[in-house]
């Protein structure tokens, strides 16, 4: 089986080809609805990004509103960033074999904020790394990550920078190798779509005389930067989606180094094959069984159910022209009811209502239409109809955008006054409860559960101050990803995975297994706890803390 090869870290199953191949026979495979979403959120950006290009760089009066403009396409990229999640989110369901669900609007609200604060940086850290070249290749799958990081249900910045940079450092033969891959497809589809762009216009003007800007500008159109920004604009149009299924599937197995879930997914594969055989088998042998020899053959149908199965087909409408028209509408008279006719009327009533609402639409535009400015109407240049058209499609999708933020805004709004309106004492004074051992180590901070030890130590209670102390070692390793906080692991496994990850650090290791030897004789050997006892725990583990924070 090839998900049981190697699983470690250091090697993986997956080439970059294969990667690659995995991503578009995944693209192929997929209902349309997938790249849908993708397109959905990336059309109206590159769109609005080659209209702001445009205008700014050619309009006289570009700097009165060039910060609405700016403002206008940063709301579009934000909506693309949540689309683009959402097209990560649809492929690992379809990896997974899950189910596309629904989302409330607080996780909505997370996912656009959490994207929109990673993805803002992506401007200026990637051209800094692309200068020191070296940290570029792991910067690039860091952002391409993080809009893949669709396996929890809550979002928040923090965790999502974490996972993401964890998987980025994952396998970086194979990420650069992707890169490398990626940017040949791009040169090659930037190409095909620069010489297709400048020489089919001049085929039909050729074989149909049809004429257009692009013939008209001739060889001034490669001279035009807008040409090549709308080149560059259609081939990561075409190549992007490609990109994110090859880095979704790169978090998918880096993932599934830990849960397991690539093995899963072939092993219902393979169950869904051998039901599937199993019953065709059945089938060709049920069918192959010769009759008893005092079996009586039965026929499959009555003759009265015949006969009504074959009126029906004949009364369908690709064999009623062979009946006359006079029997056919006396049957249809006859056979209508009731009910029928009510139908009738309301499949009527829905046509009027469809042909009236498109009428509505279409005056809706003609409106939209008559608030632009009439000057320069009666003489324009040729390239003023699709200016005024993509102007018209920005102006609503800005409108339709704003609205839909606005709302977004304002439910969290809510939700943050909510929070605050509940009683923060209370909230604060709320503590997790140190004799219960199905608390962990991630449930509070590093800090906090040494101002929780040191209360502890105040009131008298110098063993649950020592298991405070255990907790905030375990904190601080977690959040230097040294340990996986999990509910089934125990002390045992955190040193071990601590010894895996921290080899180099000698001095550190053994700190920390004299901490955990004294721990566990003191937790659940019930061994009596001294003051010098819970000062020398201590001390251990402030030098554990300055050997994790170097």
């Amino acid at each position: 089986m090839v998900g049981l090869m190697d699983r470690s870290p250091r090697g993986h199953h997956k080439s970059a080809i294969l990667i690659v191949e995995e991503a578009v026979h995944l693209l192929r495979s997929a209902p349309i609805t997938l790249l849908s979403s993708f397109y959905l959120g990336s059309i109206p950006f590159v769109l609005g990004l080659l209209y702001f290009w445009a205008d700014m760089s050619r309009s006289a009066k570009a700097h009165e509103y060039s910060s609405v403009a700016a403002l206008g396409l940063a709301i579009l990229f934000v909506w693309m960033k949540y689309w683009h999640f959402v097209f990560a989110f649809r492929v690992r369901s379809l990896l997974a074999g899950k189910a596309v669900y629904t989302w409330s609007m607080g996780r909505v609200a997370a996912i656009v904020t959490t994207q929109t604060l990673i993805h803002s940086t992506r401007f200026i850290i990637m051209p800094v790394a692309a200068l020191m070249v070296v940290p570029f290749g792991f910067c690039y799958a860091f952002f391409q990550n993080a809009g893949a990081h669709v396996t929890v249900e809550t979002q928040n910045t923090r965790s999502t920078i974490t996972w993401a940079w964890r998987q980025a450092k994952l396998w970086p033969r194979q990420n650069h190798l992707l890169i490398g891959i990626f940017w040949i497809f791009g040169i090659v589809i930037f190409l095909n779509v620069s010489f297709a762009s400048f020489v089919i216009p001049q085929l039909l003007k050729t074989l149909f005389g049809i004429e257009s800007k692009f013939t008209l500008s001739g060889i001034h159109l490669i001279l035009n930067p807008i040409f090549w920004v709308s080149m560059l604009g259609m081939t990561y149009l075409f190549l992007d989606p490609l990109v994110k299924t090859a880095y979704v599937l790169r978090c998918f197995y880096g993932t599934s180094l830990e849960s397991g879930e690539d093995l899963k997914t072939e092993l219902n594969d393979l169950m869904n094959l051998a039901k599937v055989s199993a019953t065709g088998l059945l089938a060709i042998f049920l069918f192959c069984m010769p009759p008893a020899a005092d079996a009586k053959p039965q026929l499959p149908i009555s003759p009265k159910e015949l006969d009504r199965s074959i009126e029906d087909v004949m009364n369908q409408r690709e064999f009623a022209w062979r009946m006359p028209r006079d029997s056919l509408q006396n049957k249809k008279q006859e056979s209508k009811g009731p009910i029928a006719a009510a139908v009738d009327w309301f499949i009527d009533l829905l046509v009027k209502g469809v042909k009236t609402l498109k009428n509505w639409i279409t005056k809706f535009f003609e409106w939209l239409d008559g608030l632009l400015p009439e000057a320069g109407k009666t003489q324009k240049p040729s390239d003023a109809d699709w200016m005024t058209s993509v102007r018209l499609v920005l102006i609503v999708l800005l409108v339709l955008l704003v609205t839909f933020l606005t709302f977004v805004f304002v439910r969290i709004w809510q939700k943050h006054r909510t929070g605050l309106s509940k009683n923060p004492i209370a909230k604060a004074v709320q503590l997790p409860d140190l004799t219960d051992e199905t608390i962990k180590a991630d449930d509070l901070p590093a800090n906090r559960w040494l101002a929780f030890a040191k209360e502890m130590i105040e009131n008298g209670d110098l063993r649950l101050a020592m298991r405070a102390f255990y907790l905030a070692t375990l904190a601080q390793l977690a959040e230097r990803d040294m340990i996986t906080i999990e509910q089934h692991k125990s002390n045992r496994d955190y040193e071990k995975e601590l010894i895996r990850r921290a080899h180099e650090k000698k001095a550190m290791l053994a700190i920390f297994s004299k901490s955990l030897t004294t721990f566990e004789r003191v937790w659940y050997g019930m061994y009596p706890v001294t003051r010098s006892d819970i000062d020398t725990f201590a001390t251990n583990q402030e030098r554990l803390l300055a050997f994790v924070e170097k």
